[in-house]
């Protein structure tokens, strides 16, 4: 490996589906042309993974991790390590094929491919914005910033606590803080990216690596949701705000660079991105204006979708297309 120029970004990658990872590999080697480090994650026990064979590859490491919350506590798990070399911008991608859904290995084509945009000179457009945006946190595939209002409510309990942690685990040290002391109004108007791949600034998952949430994490037992893994996926952009940060969308990088004049604040950043936030999410259904309407029965539904047997579940979620 080439080692004469420092990489420009790191890749987090989670690997539990070999085969489909071979695949993303090929990706990163068609796409990238930019100096770059890789971290691999995979089950403890499992074969190492191909790993790409592009020259701008400067640093590459396999960990072997608990087959526990899903690509998120791996993440978490690689981000404490020090072996990793320094890094101030990371993408996050993972194997996801999602079987309970109609298309999912189009849905992670999507989400890579999306994430992968580069501008004419081959430059990766998520990592030139935020190098070029210091108030930008964490960027999103196209079409999946989304709203967390009446998403939450099967994975609500264990967002709390997580994000009680995150905002008391100092004082909490000292005084002995109850994790009733956040209300679940906290996470009204935050948006969150979905399917849990992004770019993201190390700066903005600051108390994601400071902090530890191994024991939020259970066991895996095919679990379609409310884990910590799911309450993760919901809070990244919550956690990139608490820095002062703003989460954005792969459509928001062009009007964001493209801007002219003075430096924008960052209200006027915010508003830009919502302004220019794409609706054509082709994989994820739009939440109904009834279930908006009527909150506390949308969570008595969940419990009960909640409380289905997994091949009910997944029966259930293809036949609409989830």
């Amino acid at each position: 490996m080439n080692e004469a120029r420092h990489a420009d970004f790191t890749i987090f990658a989670h690997v539990y589906y070999p085969d489909t990872w071979e695949e993303m590999a090929n990706d990163l080697d068609a796409v990238i042309r930019q100096p770059f480090d890789l971290v691999i994650t995979r089950p403890a026990g499992s074969r190492p993974v191909a790993r790409p064979q592009t020259s701008y590859l400067r640093f590459a490491t396999e960990l072997e991790v608990e087959n526990r919350g899903r690509d998120i506590l791996p993440f978490l798990t690689a981000l404490k390590q020090q072996i990793v070399p320094p890094f101030d911008i990371g993408l996050k991608v993972h194997t996801k094929r999602s079987p309970h859904h109609r298309d999912g290995d189009g849905w992670r084509q999507f989400l890579v491919g999306s994430l992968l945009k580069t501008e004419d000179s081959g430059r990766l457009l998520g990592q030139k914005l935020l190098e070029s945006e210091p108030y930008i946190g964490l960027v999103a595939a196209r079409a999946h910033l989304l709203p967390l209002d009446g998403r939450t409510s099967i994975n609500e309990k264990v967002m709390m606590k997580t994000l009680w942690r995150i905002e008391h685990f100092r004082d909490a040290q000292k005084s002995g803080a109850l994790e009733d002391s956040i209300h679940p109004s906290a996470l009204k108007g935050s948006r969150f990216p979905a399917g849990s791949m992004f770019w993201f600034r190390r700066a903005a998952l600051r108390k994601a690596v400071e902090i530890d949430f191994t024991d939020l994490f259970v066991r895996e037992n095919g679990q379609l949701d409310g884990t910590a893994a799911h309450a993760f996926e919901h809070l990244f952009a919550l956690i990139a705000e608490r820095e002062g940060l703003v989460a954005a969308s792969m459509e928001n990088v062009a009007p964001i660079l493209d801007h002219r004049g003075a430096p924008l604040s960052r209200p006027e950043l915010m508003k830009l991105i919502e302004d220019s936030l794409a609706h054509d999410n082709p994989f994820v259904r739009p939440l109904a204006d009834f279930w908006r309407r009527h909150p506390t029965l949308l969570k008595w539904a969940l419990g009960v979708y909640a409380s289905l047997p997994q091949s009910s579940v997944r029966l259930l979620r293809r036949s609409i297309g989830r």
